[in-house]
Order: structure tokens, then C-alpha cells, then sequence
């Protein structure tokens, strides 16, 4: 089992486990575990995606030097609902690629 699915099914664990009272008296139906899957699974993907301004942050940058930064190197963009989203590990990779190395 992958991080996701786990991190899904932990997720959906503690729900189960929060409702339990409830489900005692109105069992939880197939849909209703469906759907609390899907939400769990969307938040904890979407963990992974950055906007702007946590991207610059992890790069521990400005978000006005954040956006040259993507301007001049080719940073890696998803678009998620319309909205523009860094994946966490390629950005990691692509500040690492570009980065100067030496000494201050």
C-alpha cells in the first residue's frame, strides 16, 4: 500500500471511527463511503500541490522573486479546477537544478 492509500485509508478510519455512535443506529451506506473517499483522497493529493505563495515559501523566496524565477526557468505548473498549482517534489528539484552553489 502507496503513502496515498494509506494516508486515505487512515483518513477514512478516523471518520468511521468518529461516527460510530451514529452508524450504530444508521448504518453507513456503500455511497456514503464513497463519497468520504473521494473527499479524504482530494485533500490529501491536493497537499502535495502548492499555490504561489507556498511555493515561494518552500523556496524560501518572494513571491515577486518566485515569479521571476518561473519566467526564466521552465518550472513545472499543473492546473487544478483553473487553478495554476506546483507539484512540492518537482519544484524541489527544479530550485535545486537552477540553484547557485557555493559559498555566501
Amino acid at each position: 500500500m502507496d503513502d496515498l492509500q494509506h494516508g486515505i485509508y487512515r483518513m477514512v478510519a478516523r471518520e468511521v471511527a468518529r461516527t460510530q455512535p451514529k452508524r450504530e443506529k444508521n448504518f453507513l451506506s456503500k455511497k456514503d463511503a464513497e463519497k468520504l473517499i473521494k473527499k479524504y483522497a482530494r485533500q490529501y493529493t491536493l497537499q502535495e500541490f502548492l499555490n504561489a505563495t507556498e511555493a515561494a515559501y518552500v523556496c524560501g523566496m518572494s513571491q515577486t522573486t518566485f515569479w521571476r524565477f518561473r519566467q526564466e526557468h521552465n518550472v513545472p505548473v499543473h492546473v487544478i479546477d483553473g487553478i495554476k498549482r506546483y507539484k512540492r517534489s518537482e519544484l524541489i528539484a527544479c530550485v535545486e537544478k537552477y540553484s547557485a552553489r557555493g559559498y555566501a
